[in-house]
């Protein structure tokens, strides 16, 4: 059974009752979203509707909880149900802007240095070695982590997920987070969400491939000089030269061909798009992988969640996702 728990600083409530239907949602940055109505009324004996904006709330199904983050928003439209909105801790790094200074750093210091100036506890954070050596000015917490998480992406050749986990930021490889979904008809029998694929949508496209990856340095001193650069064959000669050229920075030119092998990696293939409706599995979050298998459209791959949209109605649980096949995967 899912229970939506309201914390205020001195009493909690259990609103589940008060609430006609809820749903999250699970974008591909670290912010999750929480939406659910109120059911409201005027009369004598209506049950008082508890809630304010400010106020935390807390999803769980049975003792897993599910998402725990701050009211945001309220909307009021004469006697219709209350609609509230949610959104996890993370919220409050796009909040802000501020100024950071790097001095050849780690990307893990650097990172848990914005957190802990702005009060985001930590699950855990990977060992990331990649040096930050940069000045921000006036950008958001949230956009100069990710900056710095897509800096360590191209050295380091793996990408990384950010997650919220009770109250705790995690960031992890995405390649250590492949699940596998399960649904309960009845109390007893476990189901694959796979066997149950429901309005399956598949885009193959070359528009963003990128088979010839060049670098060149960013230098104001020097002119433009290509550092690196890599090339795949195979896909040129099936689907014709379509080259990229990108900037960096003159500290990175030492690491320049790995960087460039890793964005070959990432760009060098036909991408993929995959829209489809499940039964329920709290597990899925977008960052993480799983597999699918529909012969009708031709699924058949490890894919990435983009995106994931939860829905439970009288306590049953649906979902509908956005795939794509993630970094390496061609």
């Amino acid at each position: 059974m899912f229970k939506l728990t309201l914390i205020k600083p001195t009493v909690q409530y259990d609103i589940t009752t008060l609430v006609g239907g809820f749903s999250w949602d699970s974008e591909f940055t670290v912010t999750s979203t929480l939406e659910f109505d109120v059911v409201n009324g005027d009369t004598r004996f209506f049950p008082k509707n508890p809630c304010d904006v400010g106020d935390m709330v807390i999803l769980s199904k049975g003792e897993e909880e599910i998402f725990r983050g701050i009211l945001t928003e309220e909307e009021k439209k004469g006697r219709d149900a209350i609609t509230y909105r949610a959104n996890d801790f993370s919220w409050y790094l796009g909040q802000s802007k501020s100024v950071y200074q790097f001095n050849g750093i780690s990307a893990t210091d650097a990172i848990t240095r914005i957190l802990n100036d702005f009060g985001i506890s930590i699950g855990s954070i990977l060992t990331m070695p990649t040096v930050i050596d940069k000045i921000y000015i006036l950008e958001t917490p949230g956009k100069i982590i990710q900056d710095i998480i897509d800096k360590v992406g191209k050295h380091e050749g793996y990408a990384i997920n950010g997650e919220m986990r009770e109250g705790k930021l995690y960031l992890e490889k995405r390649n250590d987070l492949l699940i596998e979904g399960q649904f309960k008809l009845t109390e007893d029998s476990n189901y694959n969400v796979t066997d149950a694929i429901g309005d399956p949508q598949r885009k193959r496209s070359i528009e963003e491939m990128r088979n010839r990856i060049k670098l060149i340095v960013d230098d104001e001193e020097t002119e433009y000089e290509i550092t690196a650069e890599a090339e795949d064959n195979s896909l040129i000669e099936r689907y014709g030269l379509i080259e990229e050229t990108i900037k960096i920075d003159a500290e990175d030119a030492a690491k320049s061909r790995q960087v460039v092998k890793n964005l070959l990696r990432q760009l060098g293939r036909v991408h993929e798009t995959v829209r489809i409706k499940l039964m329920g599995d709290i597990r899925f979050k977008s960052g993480r992988l799983f597999d699918v298998i529909e012969p009708v459209t031709g699924i058949n791959n490890r894919f990435m969640i983009v995106s994931v949209k939860h829905q439970v109605s009288n306590q049953i649980h649906t979902m509908e996702l956005e795939l794509v096949l993630p970094e390496g995967v061609a």
